[in-house]
């Protein structure tokens, strides 16, 4: 089937309208609003480091949002999947304006302009990652255990990340610094989730003919 820009959009848009993402994307930057509150200095003079804080959470909100997504993404169709894509998407750069605010307040070392770089990247990366956790979660036919493998990958990328001293995988550390090893790593994640999706979806074309 050929899926059309128009067509993609209009069912991303749908997506952010309807079903559970509304709800999950509401509760997710009233978290990051949350902590923008908390973390502000409560008088005039004190020190204000409420964008690391704020960065962090919005890194990890990212990464666990686009990952639980990306699972299910094996099981729609391309339009669908597609869809799915966009709107998380969106809903991700929709969480950078809370971000900038708690940046001017805290004028910190890293450049504004590297949240709204590496996130549409880091969100393509870890959506390809969900999904190609989908596939495997499919294969070994163990669903049951879905809702703890996004919390979990997210563990271990931050242990791997640790192990080797590198900013690779870890959303924590990426937050916080210019880091092109995290953008290649989730570039090139895409591409290759991608590919597998495609071929995922071909072969149960394949099946149900």
């Amino acid at each position: 089937m050929t899926m059309r820009l128009p067509n993609v959009l209009e069912e991303g848009l749908e997506r952010l309208r309807s079903g559970d993402l509304p709800q999950f994307g509401l509760l997710v930057l009233a978290l990051l609003a949350a902590t923008l509150v908390v973390t502000w200095p409560a008088r005039p003079g004190l020190p204000n480091e409420s964008w690391y804080t704020v960065s962090q959470t919005r890194s990890v909100l990212v990464a666990l949002l686009a990952l639980g997504y990306g699972m299910g993404l094996p099981l729609a169709s391309p339009l669908q999947a597609a869809g799915t894509v966009v709107a998380v998407s969106l809903l991700t750069i929709t969480m950078l304006p809370l971000e900038l605010v708690a940046h001017a307040g805290s004028a910190p070392a890293t450049p504004a302009w590297w949240a709204w770089l590496a996130t549409p990247v880091a969100t393509a990366g870890y959506l390809a990652l969900g999904g190609l956790l989908g596939i495997v979660v499919r294969r070994l036919r163990l669903t049951a255990l879905a809702p703890l493998l996004a919390p979990a990958v997210l563990v271990g990328a931050v242990a791997i990340d640790v192990r080797l001293g590198v900013t690779l995988l870890n959303p924590l550390t990426a937050a916080l610094q210019v880091a092109p090893g995290h953008l290649a790593f989730h570039g090139a994640a895409a591409f290759l989730g991608a590919a597998a999706l495609a071929w995922a979806a071909r072969r149960r074309g394949e099946g149900d003919a």
